[in-house]
């Protein structure tokens, strides 16, 4: 075990808190993920780049930015990256963009960002408005890579073709934000085909799963993506993470499939499925509003409204 892996197993974030300016502000993440951001922002990262894809109002941005800020010694490194469309889609209007009736959707939240992270004027940073497989990578070296944007295979595959190949085997770590929810099949199924350079540090209930680059990438896998195999093959990989899974982190493997077996099989089998993991894991919230999320897009699919 390398000193960097050494440091990574004890999970530090655990046993720290975040300073009182990095909260406040609207986001998606638990504090727990903020404090690995934190965490790996101040104490971990060495000269590589910190990628912030998906940075959405600030969230992820502040726990980063505070940790460059709070270093024992100033940042060398690169300014942190943060990546976003900056728009405004359904799913967000009534917890986040309520308090203005003005809000429509695709207009632009990046005001509102910007407002968020000043507070952190001092540490480096530069922000890259648009879409992220059109604005790719620098081609640097990343120490760490937080990932809330893999939102569709296409993105997925442009991540893995322009940022991945900057991963440094015994350094990087990779915060994978969705792996642990169920409607992101792309995610779980990358993981699995790099699962032999990765060791799996800690696992979070909103979804992150944090991963250490143990050893060189699949130089095939990074440039070729996920989107093109067979459905078959991808629902074998899914039932494969599936078969080291527990709890709810199994209920959203098998969501994920079901995702899969819509595709493959049709609408009424996927909606079989999910109704058997409902049943299966009846207990866990978490895993019951995924399930119906996806029941819904499924069947608006059958029946567009």
């Amino acid at each position: 075990m390398n000193d960097n892996l050494r440091t990574l197993v004890r999970r530090p974030w655990r046993d720290l808190s975040l300073p009182p300016d990095a909260t406040g502000i609207p986001t998606m993440l638990s504090k727990l993920e903020r404090r690995l951001l934190y965490s790996l922002a101040r104490d971990y990262a060495g000269e590589g780049a910190i990628v912030d894809a998906g940075s959405f109002l600030g969230g992820s941005t502040a726990a980063l930015l505070a940790g460059v800020r709070d270093r024992p010694e100033r940042w060398s490194g690169p300014p942190v990256a943060s990546y976003d469309l900056f728009q405004v889609d359904e799913y967000m209007v009534p917890k986040f963009f309520a308090d203005d009736r003005s809000v429509q959707l695709r207009d632009s939240f990046r005001p509102r960002f910007d407002a968020h992270v000043a507070r952190f004027g001092d540490a480096p940073h530069v922000v890259h408005e648009g879409d992220i497989t059109k604005l790719g990578w620098s081609g640097g070296p990343i120490d760490v890579l937080f990932l809330d944007i893999l939102k569709s295979w296409e993105i997925n595959d442009a991540v893995l073709r322009d940022f991945f190949p900057s991963l440094v085997p015994g350094r990087s770590v990779i915060v994978h934000q969705d792996y642990g929810w169920g409607d992101t099949p792309w995610i779980p199924v990358t993981v699995e085909l790099m699962r032999e350079s990765l060791v799996l540090l800690d696992w979070m209930e909103w979804g992150t799963h944090v991963f250490f680059v143990a050893e060189e990438l699949p130089a095939e896998l990074l440039g070729h993506g996920v989107a093109g195999l067979d459905l078959d093959r991808k629902v074998q990989l899914l039932e494969d993470a599936a078969g080291r899974a527990e709890g709810w982190v199994l209920g959203m493997l098998e969501i994920s499939r079901a995702l899969l077996i819509a595709d493959r099989d049709g609408p009424d089998a996927a909606l079989a499925e999910l109704d058997a993991i409902a049943a299966r894991h009846s207990q866990r919230g978490f895993v019951l509003a995924c399930a119906e999320q996806v029941s819904r897009q499924i069947a608006d699919v059958v029946q567009p409204r």
